[in-house]
């Protein structure tokens, strides 16, 4: 077994949690989410709710991919995540709201981007 899964699986486990604690509470703030008023406003719920399934669903993905030694589309994937996550860092700064589940989404991207590259190459 590799042991490279273990990223994309905590990262799919901690995407379930965000996407369990926000269909639980409405309105509620978040840990890790700073300056929620402002994110909520900024970022509707379901629009949370669908990024965090696609996030869990493609990191899940992912787990498998590697499983199956296809590092090229793992690679793939993770570039298309980084796109989507730059914009999203790019809010966040902008707007001065800052997402921990997010930005470790990110960083689990960058990491497999990377790892997935040198296996490629």
């Amino acid at each position: 077994m590799n042991p490279l899964i273990a990223l994309p699986v905590a990262g799919s486990a901690l995407m379930a949690y965000y996407v369990y604690e926000n269909s639980r509470r409405v309105n509620a703030c978040l840990p890790g989410v700073f300056n929620c008023e402002l994110f909520s406003f900024l970022v509707p719920r379901r629009i949370r709710l669908l990024m965090a399934i696609g996030a869990m669903v493609t990191l899940a993905l992912m787990a498998f991919l590697i499983a199956i030694n296809l590092y090229l589309y793992v690679a793939a994937l993770s570039l298309v995540g980084l796109a989507i996550g730059a914009w999203g860092i790019y809010l966040q700064i902008k707007k001065g709201v800052y997402c921990l589940y997010c930005l470790t989404t990110d960083a689990i991207l960058l990491i497999l981007f990377g790892l997935s590259i040198i296996r490629v190459i």
